[in-house]
């Protein structure tokens, strides 16, 4: 018989891996996963405070600035000034930064659908379900600020 600890050990070493060949691969196309994440936040969101962003990831505001320098660097990215608090900087999407979400997302999906493509519509429905399940019981254990930031797919 298998344990809820085997059974989680395992899914954390596959989350990981699948996690890793899926950041290489948008690497690939110029974006890692974690920016990626950003520009739709900024594409969603519209100019946003970094230290906004910091909180919907749930990442130190150090992370944030990392990750907003690279993309500013890269011109996909622009900080400007906040009309409503002259001390802060919202953070914008440019048009590079459009262009560049559009062919990350692409290989995000090519990526996804390799992996998950392994597995028929039975599996893949039996899969989500599962998820769902798992999902509930971490929920149960996360704070209410993390539950929250869950329930919306940061």
């Amino acid at each position: 018989m298998v344990s809820p600890e085997q059974v989680g050990e395992h899914y954390l070493s596959v989350h990981q891996r699948m996690r890793r060949a899926v950041d290489e691969g948008m690497s690939g196309s110029g974006l890692s996963l974690a920016r990626t994440k950003v520009l739709v936040q900024l594409r969603q969101r519209g100019p946003t405070r970094q230290s906004v962003l910091a909180v919907e990831f749930g990442c130190a505001p150090h992370s944030i600035t990392d990750i907003v320098d690279a993309l500013e660097r890269a011109g996909l990215a622009v900080r400007r000034a906040d009309p409503t608090d002259r001390r802060a900087k919202l953070v914008a999407l440019t048009s590079a930064g459009e262009a560049a979400l559009a062919v990350a997302s692409a290989t995000r999906e090519r990526l996804l659908k390799q992996i998950f493509g392994a597995l028929d519509a039975g599996e893949r429905a039996t899969m989500v379900r599962l998820l769902d399940a798992l999902d509930g019981a971490a929920a149960a254990l996360s704070s209410p600020l993390a539950a929250a930031l869950d329930s919306e797919g940061i």
